[in-house]
């Protein structure tokens, strides 16, 4: 399996397809499917990057209250 897809990548695809649209390379049909299959993608980015930095903050809390550090 290749590398991760980011957000930034995303963004690259979804500028691709509004240029194809726009140039009358493909339909709005085709352009509406492949908007949102990269918007459902971008939301499950987001989602995952979201939850990362919650374990994280999480675990930092658990860690600073296991040595008595108050936030």
């Amino acid at each position: 399996m290749g590398k991760e897809i980011q957000a930034k990548d995303v963004k690259r695809l979804l500028l691709k397809v509004y240029r194809k649209y726009q140039s009358g390379a493909i339909t709005d049909a085709q352009a509406t499917k492949e908007a949102f299959l990269l918007n459902s993608i971008l939301k499950a980015i987001e989602t995952t990057d979201i939850e990362e930095r919650v374990e994280k903050l999480e675990t930092i809390n658990i860690i600073n209250l296991g040595t008595g550090i108050k936030e």
